[in-house]
């Protein structure tokens, strides 16, 4: 049992490292805004494991300026556990005389105000109780915020019962919670060891670091954590760790130089660091809760326009490669291939998610021979205008008909999909996208209603295939866009997002 227990101490002083060494690791990036990042600081006891603070003012949290990031991490090998509303006033829940809530308050109070405005981050891997109404809002909101309804819902309302039990566990004023509340960011549900593992590789090779062996049980960052936190040295800031680095033989190359980085981002899970790895970028996420939108005019008379004006105003798109991050809904790649159209001769090709992240720049060396579409089209309601249900990573014909029986402009739906199948690996790579962007196009504008009709396009794909659909601007005709509730909190549904042309 013994063993069992230290084996699980270790395993969680490894996941915090790596936690760590995945901050530490932009300031070595000259384009960061991380100032200095510190592993075990004192001051934050509570949320003590890693901070990481930034140049002023700061970078944007959600439409505000975040100065620093506090993070305790609870890795937990052992994952029959769940986190739920009433565990944060649960002393028991974490084995401790004061409950989460509670010390992460004292932290906020030890912390006081001096170095402006900061958050407080609980970064765990086990999930949220499928039964508990916070957790799937938590899910959707930026980096695991509290949402917008936690504060305004009333107090007969589930979480205004969450709101007033923790408010009077903490025995604060209304005021006084509100701010300590809207620091809090419950990470829940994090990434897994190997997963954290494979995004830190990444980022210790884009910044010019050795990367950790995947043939090696042991690896010389853990040595390493282990030895900052007995020696004291545990706080670093752009000097002083390029210097350990180098002392350390940690450096093996200069950071690679590439193209330009382009960046739109829509939502911040996940790419909370975007203004790090893009040379320049447009944040329109302050428009939406999660991937929610705040308000369903501001799909159009906001976000279309921002992102629009970013792109027209970047002057080098015809003269050098770009590449483009997107972080956003499929609408908005939708759009940016859109603006940025065969025709405009702009040199920009998006990165991809996948197992690893890769530049999806077609070469032509893909045969088009797996890149037809199948295609049936069947009655809906009484309209006149099309809606054309793109099925790719996949099967969205279901939701599609639900929407569109709904609606009294749509009176035909016509499912498509690659002939070679649906799922998360339907697209093989940029040249297979290309191709099937290509034959998608000539789909549409077979489908296009006539007498200036409507199609409505619901894209279930990678977003650097809706980036490279839309780039067939001059073939689609009139286009309105969707995006999907993949949460279920608002009915698991359909809901407008941009209308193109604008």
């Amino acid at each position: 049992m013994a063993l069992k227990q230290v084996a699980a101490r270790m395993e969680g002083d490894v996941f915090q490292g790596m936690v760590f060494w995945l901050n530490a690791a932009m300031l070595l990036r000259p384009s960061a805004k991380v100032t200095r990042v510190s592993i075990e600081h004192d001051q934050a006891t509570g949320v003590d494991d890693v901070s990481v603070h930034y140049e002023s003012p700061g970078i944007n949290a959600g439409g505000r300026s975040c100065a620093a990031d506090y993070f305790q991490v609870k890795y937990h090998v052992d994952r029959s556990s769940e986190y739920a509303s009433e565990s944060f006033c649960d002393p028991k829940f974490i084995g401790a005389t004061r409950s989460l809530l509670q010390r992460f308050h004292d932290a906020r109070s030890r912390l006081g105000n001096a170095d402006g405005w900061y958050r407080l981050n609980l970064v765990s891997n086990w999930q949220w109780a499928s039964s508990d109404k916070l957790g799937p809002l938590l899910r959707q909101s930026e980096e695991g915020a509290l949402p917008d309804r936690f504060f305004s819902e009333g107090a007969r309302s589930e979480l205004g019962k969450i709101r007033k039990a923790w408010r009077e566990h903490l025995e604060l004023s209304e005021a006084d919670f509100d701010d300590f509340a809207r620091r809090l960011r419950l990470r829940v549900d994090y990434l897994s060891r190997p997963a954290l593992k494979d995004l830190l590789n990444e980022r210790l090779i884009n910044v010019g670091m050795r990367a950790i062996p995947v043939d090696k049980a042991q690896n010389v960052y853990d040595s390493l954590t282990q030895q900052f936190i007995m020696s004291g040295t545990n706080s670093f800031d752009r000097q002083t760790f390029r210097a350990m680095c180098e002392r350390e033989g940690l450096l093996v190359s200069q950071p690679p130089s590439g193209p330009p980085v382009l960046g739109i981002r829509s939502f911040m899970r996940f790419a909370e660091r975007m203004e790090d790895e893009c040379t320049s970028f447009v944040c329109v996420a302050s428009n939406f809760e999660g991937r929610h939108f705040r308000s369903i005019d501001s799909w159009q008379n906001v976000v279309l326009p921002n992102v629009a004006s970013f792109l027209k105003g970047v002057s080098s798109l015809r003269t050098e490669e770009h590449r483009l991050l997107l972080e956003c809904h499929s609408s908005l790649a939708f759009l940016a291939g859109y603006e940025l159209d065969r025709k405009s001769g702009a040199q920009v090709f998006p990165v991809q998610k996948g197992v690893r992240m890769s530049v999806w720049k077609p070469e032509g060396l893909t045969s088009t021979a797996n890149s037809t579409w199948a295609t049936t089209t069947s009655p809906a309601g009484s309209g006149h205008d099309v809606a054309i249900a793109v099925s790719v990573s996949r099967d969205a014909l279901a939701d599609v008909k639900a929407y569109a029986n709904d609606s009294s402009a749509i009176g035909s739906v016509v499912d498509a999909r690659p002939a070679s199948g649906i799922g998360q690996r339907a697209v093989a790579n940029a040249d297979h996208a290309v191709a099937l962007a290509d034959s998608l196009a000539e789909v549409m504008r077979a489908h296009r209603p006539k007498e200036g009709g409507t199609i409505h396009l619901f894209i279930a794909a990678p977003n650097a295939l809706a980036f490279f659909l839309g780039q067939h601007r001059g073939a689609l005709g009139k286009v309105q866009l969707y995006e999907f509730d993949f949460e279920g909190e608002r009915g698991g549904s359909y809901s407008p997002s941009i209308r193109l042309p604008a």
